[in-house]
């Protein structure tokens, strides 16, 4: 693995990582545009350095192809988060879980991922030198997921989720990648239409209160 690709990996990582931790709905969108941006980086160079090294209009279609899936990931989905934000509230809030306890179900996750990957290598294609980071950035997002009660946090977490595959499925046919953008930015929308609506209903970013609301 490339040292360009090991940085992003790791940076993407500790960046999944924080967002455990972090109180605020904006501080955990920030992450996630971190995150998204980081981890497309290094593929959306590659393909710049192809178009500049003269690979004509395929290295093009390559390279757009790829902007318009980082440019949505790092900075149309965040926006979209951050419009549902403003049009509710920044939720100032602890994970349901310790700062202890996460840092013991943190530290479970990490080796347990590592052990996996170790013992599922010889299974695995041997091109997927990437997928420790995958495994540990998935786990990390349901995670987050799991333990927030605001919707904008847990929504966060999905997209954190769904960013973790990336480096996998960044060769992915570009006939598919329209659709994707599509899809991914359809459902953030329905998400964020959904919160607003359940918030203006019941007037707190808590889905516990939803649940039990009159």
């Amino acid at each position: 693995m490339e040292i360009i690709v090991l940085a992003a990996l790791t940076i993407s990582v500790v960046v999944t990582t924080c967002g455990v931790f972090v109180k605020t709905t904006r501080q955990l969108i920030r992450l996630l545009a971190i995150q998204a941006a980081v981890i497309g980086l290094v593929e959306l160079m590659f393909c710049l350095v192809n178009l500049l090294m003269g690979l004509g209009f395929e290295g093009l279609i390559d390279f757009f192809a790829t902007f318009a899936e980082w440019f949505s990931s790092a900075v149309v989905s965040p926006l979209i988060i951050y419009w549902g934000m403003i049009k509710t509230e920044n939720v100032n809030s602890q994970p349901i879980v310790s700062v202890k306890r996460g840092g013991i179900i943190l530290v479970a996750i990490i080796v347990s991922n590592i052990v996996l990957c170790i013992f599922t290598s010889s299974l695995l294609p041997a091109n997927i030198e990437s997928l420790p980071f995958v495994s540990i950035m998935f786990s990390l997002s349901v995670l987050i997921t799991a333990t927030r009660t605001d919707p904008l946090a847990i929504l966060v977490g999905l997209n954190m989720a769904e960013n973790s595959f990336y480096p996998i499925f960044a060769e992915s046919p570009l006939v598919l990648i329209p659709f994707m953008l599509a899809l991914m930015v359809f459902v953030n929308l329905v998400g964020i239409f959904i919160i607003i609506e359940a918030y203006r209903d019941y007037g707190t970013m808590s889905i516990r209160k939803w649940r039990w609301a009159d």
